[in-house]
């Protein structure tokens, strides 16, 4: 019976990741194959002809709605990306973690405060849209870096300060009293005693804002016009034409947009788990 169920859960197991990863390969081998197997029926699960046109050119490149067929041009989007992303990762972790602190070690604003800031995520994207479009064309930073992380930060800081509050409460109080015992301020006792316990939740903290703002949409879309600024989002649109899909830059564009996410999340994996979990169960 236990062999029975063993190899059930074995299948399974498989069935799953089969499920899963196809997505995964299908993007992958789509990215390899010629304009001309895009379309066929039956699909062809392994290309008769390997290409790299979809992420180099060609000699002869096909156009989609006024879009060459590759991603040759990409590198603008994904440096700005990075730099986006990056930012708003870094920030995004400093202004959660001195908030959360404040909340869990000093009550600041009360229940309230912290109530109204997980709120926040609640809001669809395109309802502060507008109004951040507004302030950002006064302040003639339209189609600017600063833009886009300002209002990332609207969206990330919410989640990685209702994260961090209760990360915070599992750390022993006695330890900020210890630190003040030996002459520390609140912010040495912060930066050089807290800081350091609380790296899990501040890596999960760091990934999850990563994600969040390296696949914003809406926002690039509103605030951002053209290669100096925009992000790889609004890059991968620009391969859904009105009359057709480029199925192969797109696909090509999916994976460089794709890879450093999941290598970041990879090298981060075991603090990620850990800050999400820490807390989770109580003993």
């Amino acid at each position: 019976m236990r062999t029975i169920l063993r190899v059930l859960r074995y299948i399974l197991i498989v069935v799953c990741l089969i499920f899963f990863l196809f997505p995964v390969y299908w993007l992958v081998i789509t990215a390899f194959k010629p304009s001309n197997e895009w379309f066929t029926w039956p699909p062809k699960f392994w290309p008769t002809q390997l290409t790299f046109s979809n992420f180099f050119g060609a000699k002869e490149t096909e156009v989609f709605g006024g879009t060459t067929g590759s991603i040759e041009n990409i590198f603008p989007y994904l440096r700005n990306s990075i730099i986006v992303g990056i930012s708003v990762s870094l920030v995004a972790t400093i202004i959660s973690a001195s908030a959360a602190y404040a909340i869990a070690r000093y009550k600041v604003g009360g229940a309230f405060l912290a109530e109204w800031i997980i709120s926040i995520r609640m809001l669809p994207p395109i309802v502060s849209a507008v109004p951040l479009y507004v302030i950002f064309s006064r302040l003639r930073l339209i189609n600017t870096w600063w833009a886009l992380i300002l209002s990332h930060l609207v969206i990330v800081v919410p989640l990685g300060v209702w994260l961090l509050i209760s990360f915070f409460r599992e750390i022993p109080r006695e330890i900020d009293e210890a630190a003040y015992v030996d002459g520390a301020s609140t912010f040495q006792t912060f930066f050089y005693v807290i800081f350091p316990l609380s790296a899990p939740g501040l890596a999960a903290v760091a990934v999850l804002s990563l994600i969040q703002s390296w696949g914003e949409f809406l926002l690039a879309l509103v605030l951002t016009n053209d290669a100096r600024a925009q992000t790889l989002p609004i890059f991968l649109g620009r391969y859904i034409t009105g009359w057709r899909v480029a199925w192969g830059p797109l696909s090509a564009a999916g994976i460089v947009t794709m890879l450093p996410v999941v290598v970041f999340a990879i090298l981060a994996q075991r603090y990620l788990i850990r800050g999400l979990t820490f807390g989770a169960v109580k003993g």
